[in-house]
């Protein structure tokens, strides 16, 4: 696994093990950052691009530089470690972006029923 990769899943880590060091403010920036990428971009130039966010957020870089390097001991063919994609990297921000958005609308505390006529 590179580097880049690496990063991308220790931001993700940071994000199920800490969501509450995101704030409002962090993830609607994080948001405008995922609307600028495709999965035609590079991995490395999404890995850039959350560290570069990280670096205006230090809040949250102090906890991934905390990150010890390490194996993930997930394998693929030829006993290498898998590849991320593009595309599973966005996801990766599209799962931050979307978990960290409060309910628009609270569930109704009553079931609607059509009226009767």
């Amino acid at each position: 696994m590179s580097p880049y990769e690496q990063n991308i899943l220790d931001f993700y880590k940071i994000y199920e093990e800490h969501p509450n060091l995101f704030t409002d403010s962090d993830r609607v920036s994080l948001e405008a950052l995922k609307a600028i990428f495709s999965e035609d971009d590079s991995v490395e130039k999404i890995s850039d691009a959350i560290a570069l966010w990280c670096e205006d957020h230090p809040h949250i870089l102090n906890v991934l530089l905390e990150i010890p390097p390490a194996d993930t001991g997930e394998r693929g063919p030829g006993n290498r470690p898998p590849r991320l994609t593009p595309k599973e990297a966005l996801e990766l921000l599209e799962n931050i972006v979307r978990q960290s958005k409060p309910d628009s609308e609270p569930p109704s505390s009553q079931p609607q029923t059509p009226s009767k006529l």
